[in-house]
């Protein structure tokens, strides 16, 4: 379990930096340059492929079922609806 958890925080380090050279380029890049469109094609590229890689080893080593089931959990403990309750204090008779 730890190498997958070790590839995941790789794939998104991986992810993370392209994205971040992505933004480097846009910032302080000569703009819409043939060699700047080739990076930002290239990290774009890297980027998804490493988050999908991530996703990806994290479906297969169960840890998305496993952040699914937590969700519920935080959930209210009393789940009463308003419909149980009546609205003016008085039952309303049928």
């Amino acid at each position: 379990m730890r190498e997958v958890i070790a590839l995941i925080v790789f794939c998104l380090l991986m992810a993370v930096l392209s994205l971040g050279v992505i933004g480097w380029s846009l910032v302080f890049g000569e703009g819409l340059t043939l060699d700047n469109l080739l990076l930002l094609s290239v990290c774009l590229t890297l980027a998804l492929v490493f988050g999908f890689c991530a996703l990806w080893l994290a479906y297969d080593a169960g840890l998305l079922e496993r952040l699914r089931r937590r969700a519920p959990a935080a959930a209210p403990a009393n789940p009463e609806s308003k419909q149980d309750k009546p609205e003016s204090g008085v039952e309303k008779r049928a």
